[in-house]
C-alpha cells in the first residue's frame, strides 16, 4: 500500500496541480491564513465539529433504522429531526474544507490521501442522497412508521462505513508524506 501511495504522489507531482497549488499559496487569503497564528487551528476545529455533527446526525438516523433507538417514534420523525442537521453540517464542512485547502494547498493537492478522501466524500454524499431518497419512498409508502426494511438497514451500514472512511481519510492526510 505504501508503494502505491508513493507512486500516486509522484504522479500528482508531475501534474499541473503543483503549479496551481503554488499559485493558490500566493492568494491574499492564503497568506492571511498562514500569517495568523490561530486561523488554521480555528478552521480545523470548526471542520472537526462539522464532521462530528454530520456523523452524529447520520448515525442517529441509522440507529433508528436499525431499531436501536426511538422505537416509540417512527423513522419519519428521526428523518425530519436529523437529516437537516446532516446537510447543514455538510455545507459547513465543505466551506471549512475549502478554507483549509487554501491554507495549505501544496500539502493537500499533491497528497494522494487527500484525493482518496475526496473520492470517498463524493461517494458518501451521493450515497446519502440515494439513501435518503429510499427512506422518503418508504415513508410515503407508510411502512416506515415502526420498522425499516432489510435494504434500508444494509444501506445504513454502508453509509456509516463510507462516512467513517471520509473521517479516517481526513485524519490520514496529516501523516501522509508529500
Amino acid at each position: 500500500m505504501g508503494e502505491w501511495l508513493f507512486e500516486m504522489t509522484e504522479r500528482l507531482r508531475g501534474t499541473q496541480l503543483v503549479e496551481f497549488s503554488l499559485w493558490v499559496t500566493d492568494w491574499p487569503f492564503a497568506i492571511w491564513l498562514q500569517s495568523h497564528f490561530l486561523a488554521i487551528p480555528g478552521f480545523q476545529t470548526l471542520h472537526i465539529l462539522a464532521i462530528a455533527v454530520l456523523f452524529s446526525s447520520v448515525l442517529m438516523l441509522n440507529m433508528r433504522i436499525w431499531g436501536f433507538t426511538g422505537k416509540d417514534q417512527g423513522i419519519e420523525a428521526a428523518y425530519r429531526r436529523f437529516v437537516p442537521w446532516s446537510w447543514w453540517a455538510a455545507a459547513f464542512l465543505i466551506a471549512t474544507g475549502v478554507v483549509l485547502l487554501i491554507s495549505e494547498p501544496v500539502r493537500n493537492m499533491v497528497n494522494a490521501i487527500f484525493w482518496i478522501k475526496m473520492s470517498f466524500l463524493v461517494i458518501a454524499i451521493t450515497a446519502s442522497l440515494v439513501f435518503q431518497r429510499a427512506v422518503r419512498v418508504q415513508m410515503r409508502a407508510g411502512a416506515a412508521a415502526l420498522e425499516a426494511t432489510g435494504a434500508l438497514k444494509v444501506g445504513a451500514v454502508v453509509l456509516t462505513l463510507l462516512w467513517c472512511a471520509v473521517i479516517m481519510g481526513g485524519r490520514w492526510i496529516a501523516y501522509a508524506p508529500v
